[in-house]
This record gives structure tokens, sequence and C-alpha cells, in this order.
């Protein structure tokens, strides 16, 4: 299955699925597409973290430039034990001429295995207000704050932002902090499924791809909308 999430993903690979941050714009995208598991896995259906280690040894596309595979859409890894994950990182190595995409709201956990040069790292970061993002309880993740200075910690050369579903953000702090996590790649896009979030105007979301076009940081936008 190809991701929806990602132009550059050729295919979405689900070796584990599952994730207990229940962040509130998950229930009309990942945890909805789950939903359609109900005859094929109940725990997929119920999202619940848990392995399909007969998916370890599937057929995996090649990738192209800048193409990736991304691996665990459904679900953070950093409900996965580290045992199971260094099998997924075993089936990764195999792959040298392929590159995986692995995410978490999490990137301390990051920390837990060597990532092969063939991984590019992701996190999510939808805003630097983490006063508001923890009072509108929009997440039981990682607050964005305690995951750049995280990440910023992960000594690893292939790193990717997503500010998605953009919340409502101070141009300048956000800028110096996706540049300081020195990412090959970010990407920008409004909540894609209307969960009523507050999100940032147009023209402060245009400020901040402009400005890190400006430092060389390759940005990719996905759905915009003027509010």
């Amino acid at each position: 299955m190809k991701s929806n999430m990602y132009s550059l993903s050729v295919k979405s690979w689900s070796p584990f699925v599952g994730c207990n941050y229940d962040c509130s714009y998950c229930k009309k995208s990942f945890k909805a597409q789950a939903k359609r598991q109900k005859h094929n896995c109940k725990l997929c259906f119920e999202y619940i973290p848990h392995y399909h280690p007969e998916r370890l040894d599937q057929p995996l596309p090649k990738t192209g430039y800048l193409q990736f595979i991304f691996c665990c859409p459904f679900g953070d890894i950093s409900f996965c034990s580290t045992e199971y994950l260094w099998k997924i990182i075993a089936r990764i190595r195999h792959e040298k001429d392929k590159t995986f995409l692995i995410q978490s709201k999490n990137p301390k956990t990051f920390e837990r295995v060597n990532w092969p040069d063939n991984v590019i790292l992701g996190t999510t970061i939808e805003t630097n207000r983490d006063v508001f993002y923890q009072l509108s309880d929009i997440s039981k993740a990682p607050r964005p704050d305690s995951r750049c200075n995280d990440f910023v910690n992960i000594k690893h050369s292939r790193k990717m932002i997503t500010i998605e579903p953009a919340i409502d953000f101070d141009v300048k702090e956000m800028i110096y902090r996706t540049n300081a996590l020195n990412p090959c790649i970010v990407w920008i896009g409004y909540d894609s499924k209307k969960n009523n979030l507050p999100e940032p105007p147009l023209e402060k979301v245009k400020e901040l791809y402009w400005q890190l076009g400006n430092l060389g940081i390759p940005v990719i936008l996905k759905k915009m909308r003027v509010l």
C-alpha cells in the first residue's frame, strides 16, 4: 500500500502497528484507516500496539531519488519492544539499496538502537507553543519542546521534520527550532481532516516556508488553505 501522507513514499510497510498517544487529529486519519482492518486483525482495528512478524519478509519496492518506504506509519515505534525493533532493522540493513522513513512523536526512542544510513528518522513538531498544546489536550505524546530537545541529541545524519497538522506558532521560534535540527527535508501542512485545530494564518506558513528555504532547508508544502 502506498502512503497518502507523504508524496515521496512508495509504500507503507507495517511490521508494527498501534499507538497509545491518542492524538486528537489521528482519529479521522490513521485510526480511521485502521478501522478497515476489523475483519483482518482486531488489534489493528483497535489501534493497540502489536507486531506483525509475517510482514518482516514482505517484498519491498525500489526507492528512487528522494523516495522512501514509510516504515510503521500506522503506529509509533516508541511502543515497540527493542528486541522486535532490531528485527525490523535487520531487514532494513539487508535492503541497502532502499531508503526507509521511521517517524515517532517521541524521538528519544531513537536512542535505543543504532540506525542504518539508509534510514531517515522523523518527528512531528506541530507548534512551538507548548503550554497551549498541553492545555488543549491534543496528544499524550511528549510536548513539542521535548521532541525538539531529544531529536537534537540523536546523532544520525538524516532527519526529517513534519509540521502537520500545523498549529498556530511563532515564526522566529519555529525557524530556530527547525534549523537547529538540521533536517534533510521539512513537510508543512494544515489539518487535512478538519479537526478544528487553531491553525496559523497562511501568511505565517508562507513566511516559515520562505525563511527555511533561505536557510537551504528543502520544504514540501502539503494541504494549504486561506483561513
